[in-house]
């Protein structure tokens, strides 16, 4: 949780070397630069590092790697460091969830809000080692596409799922439910169902508020909706949503998305449900910078 002092979660190192995952997304650190950088910062810190197998070959050169497949990697490591953007972050913490290790995030994209350092901020990686963080948990939804009464799909999502038209341009009309009582029929291009983590991403670009990470809710915002009294609702994180196309929908062509993933076809008679997943994400912050102030500096363009 992003606070203005250290709290309860603070992070307390004695014993043996810490041991640092790392998951870069090598599409933005071209050649595991930012990444080897960073080794070249734990060596002299003195903690272990380990890449998965299918890195190999780009981390030869680097003194002490250790080098595991993914399902030995995770276990074995005590945090993970991810380098890249927010879906860098996302597939990461994806990925990791269910082993409960905490994860640290080098920017090297150009809207990383989740990132916890950037790569001129290397030399805090120290704090890390030496305990000197704390954890920010933050909500997962979990989303099940259910069809004829059987799961088709079932993934957590840290921070959206996007129900929306398909290839057609036209207007869809999606039945809302909370706890198992409707709550609105939106005739628009689709509904954004977010995290407050998620809240800075389609959310407010579809004009939905932005939550502070730290709290606990569900957001549902509509896509261009055709109705001047269609906003958004902010559910509590306990409410257990339920979405469906409308009988009377003049379109059916209907996808979603989870997390930025591929499209997948919903068909009518689907229902897709939304719940607070059972995990939590932890990720690591060092720095002391208040939510609001990156959002304001990211999205003023100046540290695009």
């Amino acid at each position: 949780m992003l606070l203005t002092k250290r709290s309860t979660n603070n992070v307390s190192r004695r014993g043996p070397p810490l041991k640092i995952a790392l998951l870069p997304n090598l599409t933005r650190d071209a050649g595991g630069k930012i990444t080897k950088e960073i080794c070249d910062w734990l060596r002299t810190y003195g903690a272990e590092y380990a890449c998965q197998e299918e890195d190999r070959s780009v981390f030869a050169t680097v003194p002490e790697m250790n080098v595991l497949r993914f399902e030995d990697l995770i276990p074995w490591c005590d945090a993970i460091i991810t380098v890249g953007g927010d879906g860098s972050m996302l597939r990461a913490a994806k990925m990791t969830v269910m082993y409960g290790k905490p994860l640290l995030c080098i920017g090297a994209g150009r809207l990383a809000f989740m990132a916890g350092l950037e790569r001129d901020e290397l030399h805090l990686l120290k704090a890390l080692i030496d305990g000197e963080y704390w954890l920010d948990p933050r909500m997962l939804l979990t989303v099940r596409l259910i069809r004829n009464g059987r799961v088709l799909q079932e993934e957590n999502i840290i921070n959206d799922v996007v129900v929306c038209r398909g290839s057609k341009v036209k207007i869809i009309d999606l039945d809302v439910f909370c706890d198992d009582r409707l709550i609105n029929t939106y005739r628009a291009d689709g509904v954004v169902v977010s995290t407050p983590t998620g809240s800075s991403a389609y959310c407010l670009a579809a004009g939905g508020p932005v939550l502070n990470p730290s709290m606990k809710g569900i957001v549902v915002t509509p896509i261009c909706p055709q109705s001047l009294f269609a906003r958004s609702i902010v559910f509590s994180a306990d409410n257990k949503l339920s979405i469906a196309i409308n009988r009377e929908s003049r379109s059916k062509d209907v996808v979603l998305s989870l997390d930025g993933g591929d499209s997948i076809k919903v068909m009518e008679g689907d229902i897709l449900s939304v719940e607070r997943s059972e995990y939590a994400a932890k990720f690591i912050r060092i720095k002391n910078d208040p939510f609001f102030e990156i959002l304001n500096n990211k999205l003023a363009g100046t540290e695009v």
